[in-house]
């Protein structure tokens, strides 16, 4: 049995890197004021959401669609005739094809995907979208190989000699010291950089 509800969903950077943790109500406040803004925005453009079916998630852009996790159970949420709303299309996926699976995963369970930064209509539909994403899909699928291919001859892809690149950079190893100096728990650390624990330890112990 279809069903007819509009749900929202608001992807948004991480918190800022000098954030305390231990102090969440402002972020809080900031991810309220964002998704109350959207919401308006989505029935400015004729949609129907609720406060209830609308989820703001702060995560990189970077991570791929199915280790969102407010973004996955949101999905599961979805029934023929519901319809998501996005903005952008980072929302949907870290890279042309995590986007691409998850527009054909709505699609196959008979809901519409709407992203109101490319369209004003069910994107699915669009074939000109869709061909573009899949062109897309697929040249970064063969960049990929052509990097594999120089990684596993340890050259670069313009003929440049290359190495295990560093977890952090030095910039990003400044902040997570002045995040230790604060005394934030490592584990936050390595959470807020999104590298591991023992990342986090070798930088604290080389400081002595």
């Amino acid at each position: 049995m279809s069903e007819f509800r509009d749900f929202v969903y608001i992807r948004t950077d991480p918190p800022p890197m000098d954030a305390d943790p231990a102090k969440p109500s402002k972020l809080q406040k900031s991810d309220l004021a964002e998704t109350r803004a959207h919401l308006r925005k989505a029935r400015q453009e004729g949609f129907h959401p609720v406060r209830r079916d609308a989820v703001t998630e702060r995560v990189s852009a970077a991570i791929a669609a199915s280790g969102r996790p407010k973004f996955v159970n949101l999905l599961r949420k979805l029934r023929p005739g519901t319809a998501l709303i996005v903005w952008k299309l980072d929302a949907l996926g870290r890279d042309a094809a995590d986007v691409l699976k998850t527009i054909r995963k709505v699609k196959a369970g008979g809901a519409s995907i709407y992203c109101m930064e490319i369209y004003r209509d069910d994107i699915s539909s669009n074939k000109n979208v869709m061909t573009t994403l899949g062109a897309l899909a697929e040249l970064d699928r063969a960049t990929g190989k052509i990097r594999d291919v120089a990684g596993s001859l340890g050259r670069g892809v313009g003929g440049g000699r290359v190495g295990r690149p560093p977890s952090l950079d030095d910039a990003t190893k400044a902040q997570v010291r002045a995040c230790l100096a604060k005394g934030i728990k490592v584990s936050a650390v390595a959470k807020r950089f999104h590298t591991s624990r023992q990342t986090v330890l070798r930088i604290r112990d080389a400081d002595g």
